[in-house]
């Protein structure tokens, strides 16, 4: 089948934000091109002051960049800018760093969309092969599932459709977005467009089929950094994490302790990091939740 490129007159719109996106922005770029799809798609990207080569990668390819500054950035309102100079019936957003991991992923999200069976179509996110297709080692706890560990947003989830959206990959119609959009939101901008949309009884489907690489390596300042930012996410949202739930994510059942310390003696568990996720992860999510009023730019 031919690759289509992007066009005049898009079906689809594929938004990206990046700042500074290395290498895996990279990867991310040639498997979007490398998608095979029957409907023509464009590309449209708003950089916020990066100042690696992410601008000169995007020399290479046909795509509408957009330049903010690194000031303006807002997770809801920049996203909800990006939306707005999609041409495309069809509007499918992608971190930077989150690699289609075949050239099926693009027309697998967007099906759902074309057949008119859903409104919002969730994408599946893997971790890659450590080393393999992606170029980084991944953190432990999230190679073995775990890094979710604790209850925060739980019962958001429940409430809302039991699909936890994520922009990491997904699609939705452009009329759908145009109702609702993001929303003046500093972060967690997906949670918060999920809760209108399912208020307002939209479709939402998970498609299995569509694939992308997404992981991430930390270290004890980086993982810190994160675990406050999701804290503040859900605060954004109206979501509180309360002193008790913190206590009670860090006093855990004795199998994950278990699981910790046959890791540990199997040397898996190799960085700080690893070894003290389980304290800080409920510690730093809760100060977020609590006190948290900026987005922490962890590296």
């Amino acid at each position: 089948m031919k690759i289509m490129y992007p066009i005049v007159n898009p079906a689809i719109s594929i938004i990206l934000l990046t700042k500074n996106g290395g290498d895996l922005f990279k990867k991310c770029l040639h498997s979007i091109f490398s998608q095979d799809i029957n409907l023509p798609y464009e590309v449209i990207m708003v950089d916020s002051g990066s100042t690696d080569d992410t601008l000169a990668s995007v020399n290479q390819y046909p795509i509408q960049l957009y330049k903010i500054a690194p000031e303006s950035f807002s997770f809801g309102p920049t996203r909800d800018y990006a939306f707005s100079q999609a041409k495309g019936q069809y509007l499918v957003t992608l971190s930077q760093d989150v690699v289609p991991a075949n050239r099926d992923w693009l027309a697998k999200i967007v099906a759902p969309l074309v057949t008119d069976t859903a409104d919002v179509v969730q994408g599946l996110t893997v971790i890659p092969d450590q080393g393999d297709n992606y170029g980084r080692d991944i953190f432990f706890w999230e190679k073995k599932g775990l890094f979710y560990f604790t209850s925060e947003g739980q019962d958001f989830i429940k409430k809302y459709g039991n699909i936890p959206l994520s922009c990491c990959s997904l699609a939705i119609k452009q009329q759908v977005w145009a109702e609702t959009g993001f929303g003046d939101v500093l972060m967690n901008e997906d949670k918060a467009i999920q809760k209108k949309l399912i208020e307002k009884n939209r479709r939402i489907v998970f498609a299995y089929d569509s694939i992308a690489f997404h992981g991430h390596n930390y270290t004890v300042k980086s993982l810190i950094s994160r675990c406050e930012n999701e804290g503040l996410g859900w605060k954004c949202i109206g979501v509180s994490y309360p002193f008790s739930h913190m206590i009670s994510d860090l006093i855990q059942e004795k199998r994950i302790y278990d699981f910790f310390l046959e890791n540990l003696r199997n040397k898996e568990i190799k960085s700080l990091a690893e070894f003290l996720f389980l304290i800080i992860r409920p510690i730093c999510i809760y100060k977020g939740n609590r006190f948290g009023k900026y987005y922490n730019k962890h590296q």
